[in-house]
């Protein structure tokens, strides 16, 4: 696994050009790798693809940079002017139906991209009192601003406590390789689907609903789409899940 395993986004659209349909937008991202330190000064690959429809549906639109992270592990895109480019971003209709952005990233400058980052573009409406016809444009405005990914060793074993019915509460005590670390990971679920040697990471997702305030929610996945929410509390090791990421 690459080092690259904490991925934190903060990103805003910035239309180039007078026309009704955005040529470009800007994207920036911090990365840092798992001991939460800023990956600096050192190239980087990114694949971005632009979904429409659903975050499951055909890309569109796909573009790749090659960059260099700032001092502070900061990276800036002009997307829209990449290379390698697949389908024409002048001509999606942003007005039609809802379009998903697509990260994906190497920490090594090459191109075995990994880590994706789906998150929802949504549109707000460009009019102004001279011409209320204009089209509508993509801007950020999104729930999820904060994605970020640790990985806490390899599956070994699993217990589940609570009753046999999925009226709960239904706990999985996760074992790792790494439980000395973290201790047994405590997550909500009947039985557990990782199978023995699948490398295991905590996800957390800040989830800001109507943009006012918001709150962490985490969960524990393996590379396959296998996950289950994980506690706020370890008992085990008496620590709030958040402090993982600190």
């Amino acid at each position: 696994m690459k080092s690259l395993l904490l991925f934190i986004t903060a990103f805003a659209f910035c239309l180039k050009g007078s026309g009704q349909e955005p040529e470009s937008f800007n994207y920036q991202v911090v990365i840092h790798n798992i001991a939460g330190e800023a990956v600096v000064t050192q190239a980087v690959s990114l694949k971005i693809s632009i979904v429409a429809g659903s975050a499951n549906n055909a890309v569109v639109y796909s573009e790749k940079h090659h960059v260099t992270s700032d001092t502070l592990g900061l990276i800036s895109l002009d997307i829209g002017n990449g290379t390698d480019k697949t389908g024409n971003f002048i001509s999606i209709d942003w007005s039609a139906e809802k379009y998903f952005l697509k990260v994906e990233v190497d920490s090594t400058g090459g191109s075995n991209y990994a880590d994706i980052v789906m998150t929802q573009i949504l549109k707000v409406t460009s009019a102004s009192p001279a011409n209320k016809s204009k089209k509508l444009f993509p801007s950020v405005i999104e729930d999820t601003l904060f994605l970020s990914r640790k990985y806490i060793g390899k599956f070994v074993d699993y217990r589940q406590t609570g009753p046999d019915t999925y009226n709960g509460p239904n706990i999985i005590w996760v074992k790792t390789s790494m439980d000395e670390i973290f201790g047994k990971i405590s997550a909500y679920g009947k039985k557990c689907k990782f199978l023995v040697g699948d490398k295991l990471y905590i996800k957390r997702t800040f989830l800001s609903p109507g943009g006012v305030s918001g709150y962490w929610v985490y969960r524990i996945e393996n590379d396959s789409s296998v996950y289950y929410r994980v506690t706020d509390f370890q008992h085990d090791r008496k620590v709030f899940v958040e402090t993982w990421f600190k």
